[in-house]
């Protein structure tokens, strides 16, 4: 028998619920903290929220980006950044200044480095061959 991902039983309770509101909706909840407690996989819980969030985000349209940058940006850059992806994105910023200057976006397939630290890399590696 395959062993569940929490993304799987995320997806699944994101199926289940979808169109539940109420008792039904609490009901459902119940049987499925039933079915983790029988399958002794209740300690995924917290893992099997955030897989959930993600999926109704996805699902919804919003595009989830986690920007990395070397120092802080102002609003109106972080904005340009963020347009690139599309009209509905949720950011996370994080501070590396360990890139120098630049940054990297991440999304949850694509990764879009414009770092300093990774051009001074590249230069680096094509002048040494």
């Amino acid at each position: 028998m395959k062993k569940n991902t929490a993304k799987d039983y995320a997806i699944a309770l994101y199926e289940i619920t979808k169109e539940l509101k109420g008792n039904a909706l609490d009901r459902a909840i119940q049987e499925f903290a039933a079915l983790l407690v029988k399958r002794r996989q209740l300690k995924q819980i917290k893992p099997i929220t955030e897989e959930f969030v993600r999926h109704a985000k996805k699902l919804g349209g919003v595009v989830e980006v986690k920007l990395t940058t070397a120092r802080k940006l102002d609003k109106i850059t972080i904005a340009a950044i963020k347009q690139a992806f599309g009209d509905n994105v949720e950011s996370e910023e994080k501070i590396d200044e360990s890139l120098f200057g630049g940054f990297i976006a991440k999304t949850e397939d694509k990764i879009f480095d414009a770092s300093l630290k990774t051009q001074l890399n590249k230069l680096r590696h094509n002048l040494s061959r």
